[in-house]
């Protein structure tokens, strides 16, 4: 598949060539929380087809914002390249921008609680979380561990267990922030009081 190109010396026109194609922001949006393999994205994607996100990973990759990496025991995953990671401030402002604009009706729609991960790291205030450190454990069927660590009034997200936790959640980032009528009901470990800093230091 040829890639569609603006033909405009214009510095947006020429990111718009490389990113704007259809499902490539949601396939950067899936690497800004590590690594995933073919079969992740293709769970995560769903609806693109197999030929389309073959193309997609390629076109991403030639363009120096995704590669591969081997992984121990073989295969491989694709990962954001430091080109691709300098996407994450304009990708988490798109997500600013449709959580505070877009109407709510999404009812029937795919979702994946990981993207909830991208839409906490978007709400983060760095003027709310002035002298906070915190790092977050939330354990859920659909979502595995994942942990959120703020410090310094920066935040940074992920997968995998943390040891080092301050707060387990019992549940996703939606279960904590708009489900639950009792948050403190879902701490498996930590004090309700780093639950309540926690949860202040986002603009939601």
């Amino acid at each position: 598949m040829t890639r569609r190109s603006y033909r405009q010396n214009c510095a947006l026109a020429l990111t718009a060539d490389l990113i704007g194609e259809r499902w490539s922001l949601l396939l950067i949006r899936d690497l800004l929380t590590g690594p995933k393999r073919y079969g992740d994205l293709n769970r995560s994607l769903r609806g693109m087809g197999t030929n389309l996100l073959a193309s997609r990973l390629r076109e991403l990759e030639d363009g120096g914002i995704i590669e591969k990496q081997d992984l121990d025991g073989g295969g491989h995953a694709y990962a954001l390249t430091g080109a691709g990671r300098a996407l994450e401030p304009a990708i988490l402002a798109l997500v600013r921008w449709g959580l505070k604009y877009l109407p709510d009706k999404t009812v029937g729609y795919h979702h994946q609680d990981d993207w909830d991960l991208v839409a906490l790291k978007a709400a983060f205030d760095p003027q709310r979380a002035k002298g906070l450190s915190v790092r977050t454990q939330f354990i859920a069927d659909s979502l595995g561990a994942a942990w959120v660590n703020i410090r310094d009034q920066k935040i940074d997200i992920g997968f995998g267990a943390d040891d080092r936790s301050d707060i387990t959640i019992n549940g996703t980032v939606e279960d904590l922030f708009v489900t639950a009528r009792d948050p403190a009901a879902l701490l498996a470990a930590g004090s309700r009081k780093k639950l309540q800093q926690f949860m202040s230091a986002f603009a939601l």
